[in-house]
């Protein structure tokens, strides 16, 4: 991502690439447009429905049939009728457009050499004449044609494949497009692999009819590259992201991280902990662990070393504190949006649940930067390093609480994702063009929506990658295979099968983004959720929880790695220190499969607004968890978590020895074991340990000499 947009920046230089730039520019702006556009349909129906009963004497005396007819033969619904019907609802157009925008924005500006800038407008060119060429087909398809692969699809989709996996690779790096590749490759030879390879060996099928199977899966369908994942990005995502840009081009993200400090200035460590905080602020917005450590790392990181951390755990505050805005509610990122679709559970459930697991990650960064601070001999910010918000920046703190208070208004009363998300960007465009002066200005708005559109193109063209991988998992037949062997694994022990989930999330999260992981993991578990004996919502957040956390394990750590070069720090040392203040994002998804509470016990929030809960299977009966174990698993975690990051830092009120360390660390895990007796057990011993360690400290504090005037 970086290295494209340092490219971009540098083919702006040449007269040859102005024009490239400008265009891509103007494309960037439109595509978020469009995106808005598709969002605000919704609204704009409802908008035409009111100015039809407003202008239509006697509506209120019509029948239900001539209401109906009237709408349909008014001027105006007529019109938007066919507006509709022509722009807004063909599946060529839904998933088409945000491709041809992607793809033009990005190809646009891809080579920054002067001498390769005829690459970059003849694959512009290929592109958009392949995906053209796929509308075209779709839109022959909806009206009434036979899905069918004909001569011209078999030029086109392997030249549509190609130029994705190029793009891929360029912006992303290039483990996932080996990953993709691999999964090609295998897709025609799977036939021919011997009995030893196990759930690798597939059904015998030739070249040509591997091809076929492929182009009329993946072209002359809505499947591979235009399936699920880009289906929900086009649907409900690409507003979020508008809607994140907007925010922080508005001058919202220096006001953001201002608040942070002074909120967390007070507390030993404040530098760290106001990065923690902007961090989970910022990723309300975006949900996107790379864009948090890129947009506030550059603020928080160098404040943070010049307090007295070292580097690499400055770069390693910021990577674990933005890898939790992928699960902070109420955006949580593109991967909440999967599981809302996969599940059939509307997302507002998903974001009540995502609450409290999210207050657990951030208090555990929490408690291992206090205890590193503590460790170093950091106090608190210097005052004049948390200076005083002036009366005009506490009244544009509104900036947050309005669109935030729309978006959860919308999300939740009239639970519709693209017009939550569109009333949402309509609150932060007029309360930032109210608050911020600077903001107000063609210039300013036009830089916003070109970020947008630019934000919303990258994440078009990993999703298209990501689908050209589930696909060829789904159609080659692995994912069945797999299936039934995660069935028959599902057969044993519980602690077996998520720890086999949880590393299978790990790994894959290494190189594929968390969206590409989930799906990935969750299609081998599609026939197997049941065996395994927890609700799908557990299941599901339980692999979004390890794919996330991926991104600060090593030896892969892609946040972490984002971080290291802005502390000036090594990146896997940066990624170790990384995963040891996230520590708690590895226990959190045991935590609530063993502790339901967790995630559906305020689920009763519904109940209480007067609504009645979803009959889904999905979800567990929140009437089977009580008031008493969600108050007893907050005690233990927070208890768990004290003993945990205070024996990985080696440090409390003063240095733990080895020992120590040890038994702190048996008794934090013990303490959220699901057996009554033993964490009860674990829980006595830790007070106890805990209160003997408080009490040495204040002797050796007493017995300390004194210093005397």
């Amino acid at each position: 991502m970086s290295a494209v947009q340092a490219d971009s920046t540098e083919t702006s230089r040449h007269p040859s690439g102005r024009v490239a730039t400008h265009l891509s520019e103007v494309l960037a702006f439109c595509f978020a447009m469009v995106i808005l556009l598709y969002a605000a349909s919704g609204p704009i129906s409802e908008f035409v429905r009111w100015v039809i009963e407003m202008t239509t004497p006697g509506f209120d005396e019509l029948s239900r049939r001539d209401k109906r007819l009237l709408y349909r033969e008014h001027w105006l619904g007529g019109g938007y009728r066919s507006f509709e019907r022509a722009f807004l609802l063909p599946t060529g157009l839904i998933l088409g457009l945000p491709i041809l925008f992607a793809f033009a924005i990005s190809l646009l500006t891809l080579h920054s050499k002067p001498a390769l800038q005829w690459l970059n407008w003849v694959l512009t060119l290929l592109a958009i004449a392949a995906f053209s060429a796929w509308i075209v087909k779709i839109f022959a398809t909806d009206g009434g044609a036979l899905p069918t692969a004909q001569p011209i699809d078999y030029v086109m989709f392997p030249l549509a494949t190609l130029i994705t996996l190029y793009l891929t690779w360029r912006m992303f790096g290039g483990f996932i497009v080996a990953f993709c590749a691999f999964w090609v490759v295998y897709f025609f030879i799977r036939g021919d692999l011997p009995g030893w390879t196990g759930i690798l060996a597939g059904s015998d099928a030739t070249f040509a009819q591997n091809l076929r199977s492929m182009v009329q899966n993946f072209w002359a369908q809505t499947g591979g590259m235009f399936g699920q994942p880009l289906q929900v990005v086009s649907g409900n995502v690409l507003i979020y992201i508008v809607f994140g840009a907007v925010m922080m081009a508005s001058g919202a993200g220096d006001l953001l991280l201002k608040i942070a400090n002074r909120l967390t200035g007070g507390f030993v460590g404040g530098a760290a902990h106001a990065a923690v905080a902007s961090s989970a602020l910022f990723g309300t917005l975006s949900g996107a662990a790379i864009s948090n450590v890129v947009s506030t790392g550059v603020m928080t990181i160098p404040v943070i070393k010049k307090s007295g951390f070292r580097p690499a755990f400055a770069g390693a505050v910021e990577a674990a504190a933005s890898t939790g805005g992928q699960v902070m509610p109420p955006v949580m990122g593109v991967v909440a949006f999967f599981v809302a679709g996969q599940i059939g559970l509307e997302y507002r459930y998903i974001v009540v649940a995502a609450i409290l697991p999210a207050i657990f990650y951030y208090f555990g960064t929490f408690l291992t930067i206090y205890f590193e601070a503590r460790k170093q001999g950091i106090e608190t910010l210097r005052a004049e390093d948390r200076p005083a918000l002036n009366r005009m920046e506490l009244f544009q703190c509104l900036v947050f609480i309005i669109p935030l208070g729309v978006l959860t208004y919308f999300l939740f009363v009239q639970p519709s994702v693209p017009k939550a998300g569109f009333y949402g960007l309509v609150a932060a465009l007029v309360t930032a063009l109210v608050l911020f002066p600077a903001f107000r200005s063609a210039g300013s708005l036009w830089s916003a929506f070109v970020s947008a559109g630019r934000m919303s193109a990258a994440i078009v063209v990993i999703v298209t990658a990501i689908g050209l991988i589930v696909g060829l998992i789904q159609v080659s037949g692995f994912s069945g295979r797999l299936a039934l062997l995660l069935t028959q694994l599902a057969s044993g022990p519980l602690p077996v099968v998520l720890l086999v989930v949880a590393l299978g999330s790990i790994v894959l999260g290494m190189g594929l983004p968390p969206g590409a992981t989930y799906f990935i993991i969750v299609i081998a578990l599609s026939s197997g959720i049941e065996a395994i004996g927890i609700p799908p919502l557990t299941l599901h957040l339980f692999v979004v929880f390890f794919a996330v956390m991926s991104t600060v394990t090593p030896p892969v750590a892609l946040a972490a790695f984002a971080a290291a070069p802005i502390a000036g720090a090594d990146p896997v040392r940066t990624g170790f220190e990384a995963a040891r203040i996230g520590i708690a994002g590895f226990l959190i998804p045991f935590v609530f499969v063993y502790h339901p509470a967790v995630l559906y016990k305020l689920q009763v929030l519904f109940v209480w607004f007067g609504e009645d809960l979803p009959n889904s299977r999905a979800m567990l009966d929140i009437a089977t968890v009580g008031w008493l174990e969600f108050a007893w698993v907050i005690v233990a975690f927070v208890l768990a978590m004290w003993m945990l990051a205070s024996a990985l830092t080696g440090f409390d009120r003063g240095t733990l020895s080895p020992v120590e360390r040890l038994v702190r660390t048996a008794l934090g895990l013990l303490t959220l074991v699901p057996s009554l007796l033993v964490a009860g057990f674990a829980t006595v011993a830790g007070i106890a340990l805990l209160a003997r360690h408080f009490h040495l400290s204040r002797l050796s504090t007493s017995d300390a000499p004194k210093e005397y005037a």
